[in-house]
Parts: C-alpha cells; structure tokens; sequence
C-alpha cells in the first residue's frame, strides 16, 4: 500500500486548483432566487403541496449556507500510476476515458469517466496548467473521448451562477 501511495506522490505533472468553482452572486441574483423561492412556496400553499414547500425551504437554506463556505484548494498529481485529487487517487486501470474541456475563462476541466458505472465522472479544475500538456501525456495512458463537450446541465448551471 505505501509503495502504491509513493508511485502516485511521484507525479509528472502537478497543479493547485480550487474544488469546484464558486460563481460570484450579486444583490440582484439573491433577489431574484428569494422570489424565484417565495413564487414556488405560494404555489405550493396553493396546492396544498406541503411536501414540496419543506422541500423549497430545505433546499434554500442549505444552498445559503453552502453558499457561505468556500472551496479549498487541492493539489492535482498526474503520475505514471494514476491521478490524485486532493486524498483520492485514481489508478489508470479504474479510467474508462478522460476529456478536457478549455473554454477560458469559463470552463476548464479534465473530466475522467470511471470504469465502474457506479461511479460518476470526475471534474477536475484545470486552474493554470497546460491542457495540451496534459493532454499529451494522459494519451498515453487512457483513452481520449474526443469531441466531448460540456453537458448542458452543467452549462445551465454555470449560466445561472448555481
């Protein structure tokens, strides 16, 4: 076990970037979400759909309080072994493909699918490294999945600073 964590310490390529990115809300975004919240609210007294007005209320206040905490920083190490992400490590053999996404400054992400379908994918923030690089070198241990673009609930969440 420890010689598999020294293999993965031995990286190749390396970076910091943030978890995930936290998309900057002003007066006017909280305004419309509060109405946006109080319109589905009145609609559900309406219905007399109780359920559904905990369910807007619970998942309100968990976003403003998910809201106030911030991203950490992790450290991204590619080596001839596999990925590591912050504590995760991610063999190559447990990679079904990889996708970069380079769209600057909006999106930029190394995007890895899993081999297990129990597994999500894995969006990785890019931050300041190359992608070609990257690229280049992750070719030559999984497969590519070209002309991958980003997913349309993605984009509707980076349009609606979500």
């Amino acid at each position: 076990m420890s010689e598999n964590k020294n293999a993965f310490n031995d990286h190749v390529i390396s970076w910091e970037a943030p978890e995930y990115v936290q998309h900057e809300k002003g007066l006017f975004w909280f305004i419309l979400a509060a109405i946006a919240a109080v319109a589905l609210i009145a609609y559900g007294v309406i219905v007399a759909n109780w359920t559904m007005i905990v369910a807007i209320i619970v998942i309100g206040a968990l976003y403003f309080w998910l809201h106030g905490q911030t991203p950490k920083h992790v450290k991204i190490m590619v080596s001839r072994t596999g990925i590591k992400f912050g504590d995760n490590e991610i063999p190559y053999q447990n990679m079904h493909s990889f996708w970069i996404i380079y769209n600057p400054p909006h999106v930029k992400t190394l995007n890895i699918k899993a081999s297990s379908r129990f597994y999500p994918d894995l969006a990785i923030e890019l931050g300041d490294q190359d992608p070609a690089e990257l690229r280049t070198f992750l070719c030559a241990h999984v497969r590519e999945h070209e002309g991958k673009e980003e997913q349309f609930a993605d984009q509707i969440i980076r349009i609606l600073k979500l």
